[in-house]
């Protein structure tokens, strides 16, 4: 597959295992064809800007941003802009999607989870997510426990 190549931007954890994640993620999307490339908003590196910097210099001129996050929060509404603008990345040529959720495959990922981590139909689940002060965001979190609230048949209370 041909095209520009996704640059797939995360946190930054300093777990070594949510590293992992991410790029697990981004190696079964780089499976299906495009080029993928993977950095952080905040905590870790490769920043968004040594990404940017680093497709550059590989001959891109472009790519598409895939905030990967449960809600467009700060870090996607402020940070993830503002640092491709630190680098001069024309938005036109670095457009950026919307976050991964809310989304019913995500609950359904999340079901899978829950069940390889020994749910059982019926016990509690509790939707843990990072705090934001943006309501957007906040809704946005509420709307993906619902979905998989619709998942599990009972309430999922986010924490």
């Amino acid at each position: 597959m041909t095209g520009l190549p996704l640059l797939l931007v995360a946190h930054g954890s300093r777990s070594d295992a949510a590293d992992a994640v991410i790029r697990s993620l981004a190696a079964a999307v780089a499976a299906r064809g495009p080029q993928v490339e993977v950095c952080y908003v905040d905590v870790r590196g490769p920043t968004v800007v040594d990404a940017v910097i680093g497709l550059r210099d590989r001959g891109h001129d472009g790519a598409v941003v895939v905030p990967a996050f449960l809600a467009a929060g700060y870090h996607v509404r402020t940070d993830l802009p503002a640092q491709l603008a630190e680098v001069g990345a024309d938005p036109a040529r670095f457009p950026v999607t919307r976050s991964m959720g809310p989304d019913p495959l995500l609950a359904a990922a999340a079901l899978d989870r829950l069940r390889t981590a020994g749910y059982r139909d019926g016990d509690a689940v509790v939707l843990a997510a990072a705090g934001s002060s943006d309501p957007s965001a906040v809704a946005q979190v509420h709307a993906s426990a619902g979905m998989l609230a619709r998942r599990v048949g009972r309430p999922v209370p986010v924490g």
